[in-house]
């Protein structure tokens, strides 16, 4: 009987001595080493500028062309206006051309990134409105050719919201009768003897549309408001003539206009 308690200590013993056992034999799974941290990569290039955008308001149905001035733009540097990107192109290092896309209506940042990875942003840059919101009235100065080509010229006259004529290329003014009103910035005319012309504002100072009328058969036409031509007559002066299609090339492209009238110019696009 005396023995019992020795018993009960002893197997208590043997019981913690084998717990610690088990504890001390060293772990068989192998500890995989921590991965190095790899350096982030920093963009590298130029750092453009941008400093205005001409016109900075678009219809929000898209279709217009702008131009973006700052510094240090590169070849192959992509436009993004809000969170759309553009079709672009890179004149030189201070000059963008750009064509916008539909976007809802609203104000949107304008940012530029040169391949590098550099951007520059000129915030609260352009305007999204409705067609409707634009002064179709005045002269405009285009051309009826597709893709932006200077061949044959073409004037528009809208007073009180209504076009009232019409010229294509060497031919003599048209009169509209009636005159087609000018409702949300769109407009459309067609009489008996196959005379039509059909447009929409895509800016306040841009229009595009289709036309059938004497030297200017069955083709697209796009113009840019004689309020945008007179820029380009004040800052150039005797550079350039009234008539010279050179005005539009450059309210359109912001390029300077060439000395010799006649020099035909082409915007890709």
């Amino acid at each position: 009987m005396t023995n019992k308690p020795h018993v009960g200590i002893l197997l208590l013993w043997l019981s913690l001595g084998l717990t610690g056992c088990n504890d001390t034999h060293p772990s068989l799974t192998p500890i995989a080493p921590s991965p190095t941290p790899q350096p982030v990569p920093q963009p590298a290039g130029l750092q453009p500028t941008v400093t205005a955008i001409t016109p900075n308001t678009a219809s929000t149905a898209g279709e217009a062309w702008a131009t973006i001035t700052g510094a240090q733009f590169q070849p192959g540097a992509t436009v993004v206006l809000g969170n759309r990107g553009l079709q672009t192109w890179v004149q030189n290092e201070g000059t963008i051309m750009f064509w916008t896309t539909a976007h809802p209506a609203g104000t949107v940042d304008v940012v530029v990134t040169n391949p590098g990875g550099l951007s520059g942003t000129l915030a609260s840059a352009f305007t999204y409105a409705s067609p409707g919101s634009f002064d179709p009235n005045g002269d405009w100065i285009g051309y009826a050719r597709p893709e932006f080509d200077y061949d044959k010229d073409m004037r528009l006259a809208i007073r009180n919201n209504s076009v009232i004529n019409l010229a294509c290329g060497t031919s003599e003014t048209v009169t509209l009768l009636p005159p087609p009103s000018v409702h949300d910035g769109e407009f459309s005319f067609r009489d008996d003897d196959g005379l039509a012309i059909s447009g929409h504002l895509v800016s306040p100072v841009g229009a595009v549309g289709t036309i059938n009328a004497p030297g200017c058969e069955m083709t697209t036409w796009w113009a840019a408001k004689s309020a945008a031509i007179q820029t380009v007559r004040r800052r150039f002066g005797s550079d350039i003539s009234s008539g010279s299609s050179n005005l539009l090339h450059y309210a359109v492209t912001n390029e300077r206009p060439a000395r010799q009238p006649r020099d035909r110019q082409r915007a890709a696009r």
